[in-house]
């Protein structure tokens, strides 16, 4: 039940986003870059409008906490450059800065913070506080009896870290713009319903 939910939950999100940027201006003028993580690879869309893609720009990937340059590439006739998450953030877990460079001098970046890209890590033990042996006999336990408590969880926060995402790059199009108030308002109504639905299965279980 709860997966199911969350499917929904989704699914309706990116329908919220197609809907919205069918009503965006063309900016000819504006390059943007978009960034996103999906399982182990890394996806990236450039773009001058909705219609206008970036042809053979380049792309430069940074350490987020180093600056160091990771990886250098050029998006295809779509827009697009995929690459898989660099081995050079993976030990510690940082983020990556991503540079859009297209013709005419254009330029922009997006920015991939360490919950974006590993929205499932756990903190490190020194940053966890110490517990007594009954706490984590009672934490095993609860653990053991609320299987599904801690994957509706899990969902939330992946969802969490894709809204964050969306509000981004909501943002990053269009600041002020018509539109901006309603599609947040309509979050908000979906994270309701969703927190409505999680309670009710929970007090059927």
């Amino acid at each position: 039940m709860p997966q199911k939910i969350f499917r929904m939950l989704l699914s309706t999100m990116f329908l919220v986003l197609v809907m919205f940027f069918s009503t965006l201006p063309a900016q000819a003028h504006r390059v943007s870059v978009f960034a996103y993580v999906e399982g182990s690879e890394v996806f990236t869309e450039s773009y001058f409008s909705r219609k206008k893609r970036v042809h053979q720009g380049k792309i430069e990937v940074f350490n987020l906490t180093t600056g160091a340059q990771i990886l250098t590439g050029t998006s295809d006739d779509d827009g697009n450059f995929n690459f898989p998450i660099p081995k050079e953030i993976s030990s510690d877990h940082a983020g990556l800065k991503i540079v859009l460079i297209a013709s005419e001098g254009h330029r922009n970046e997006w920015t991939l913070t360490p919950e974006d890209i590993f929205p499932n890590a756990s903190p490190t033990s020194s940053e966890l506080p110490q517990k007594t042996e009954t706490e984590i006999t009672s934490n095993v336990k609860t653990t053991l009896t609320n299987t599904d408590t801690s994957l509706l969880s899990a969902q939330i926060q992946e969802l969490n870290t894709k809204v964050d995402t969306l509000k981004r790059l909501i943002l990053n199009q269009q600041e002020d713009g018509p539109g901006i108030k309603e599609i947040f308002s309509g979050i908000g109504y979906i994270f309701g319903f969703f927190g409505i639905a999680a309670f009710l299965t929970s007090r059927k279980k």
